[in-house]
């Protein structure tokens, strides 16, 4: 799966509108299904940019949700300052802001007047992926979703001294679909089907009358 931190899929560019929810248009526009990753990127400048934050869409909306397709971004964005539409009360996405207001603006890695003209959004489509990967899960999307998060936090610390992008928490490089062991989907078969004659074997069911 090919997942390149400095190279999305496409790049949505935050000063280009004025409402959050564009992200859902955008979204569609770009053909994104279900599943996707994303890097929240700083740029105050055209040739400065720095990821914030990594993450991924969220593990299942329901088929009657699929327009939604975007809302974990959305609903982080949201949150931050620059907006036309009227400011969101939910707590979801708070986190997204909270930290940027309470620990990357303190600690000078954002200025205080950081709103979301400075914010861009790197997206990878994982959906359109799904058929380039050989090796077995029960949820594909979900199991390649956080493989490719972990992927992204993984290439982050290799050229940044083994840090983090500051708002990721936990360290997505150590979750288990990253850095677990995987089984090829032809050697899980090949088990299944070896375990199918095993049982029938047992039971009588392949010899003859």
């Amino acid at each position: 799966m090919n997942i390149e931190l400095f190279n999305p899929d496409f790049i949505i560019d935050c000063k280009e509108f004025n409402d959050p929810a564009m992200v859902y248009k955008i979204m569609r526009q770009h053909e994104i299904k279900r599943a996707y990753v994303y890097g929240m990127i700083w740029s105050p400048t055209l040739l400065t940019h720095d990821f914030i934050k990594v993450g991924m869409s969220c593990p299942d909306l329901g088929h009657e949700r699929e327009y939604q397709v975007g809302e974990r971004v959305v609903r982080q964005l949201a949150w931050v300052p620059g907006w036309i539409t009227p400011h969101v009360y939910s707590s979801h996405g708070s986190e997204f802001w909270h930290g940027i207001n309470h620990h990357l603006i303190p600690n000078n890695k954002l200025p205080a007047y950081f709103n979301k003209n400075m914010l861009k959004v790197g997206v990878w489509d994982i959906s359109a992926r799904t058929s380039l990967v050989d090796f077995f899960s029960e949820d594909e999307e979900h199991y390649m979703s956080r493989r490719a998060e972990g992927s992204l936090a993984a290439q982050y610390k290799k050229h940044f001294q083994g840090k983090l992008p500051p708002l990721n928490i936990q360290d997505p490089s150590k979750n288990k679909e990253y850095s677990g062991s995987r089984v090829s989907k032809i050697t899980y078969f090949n088990l299944f089907s070896e375990e199918e004659i095993d049982n029938n074997s047992d039971t009588g069911y392949n010899q003859l009358d």
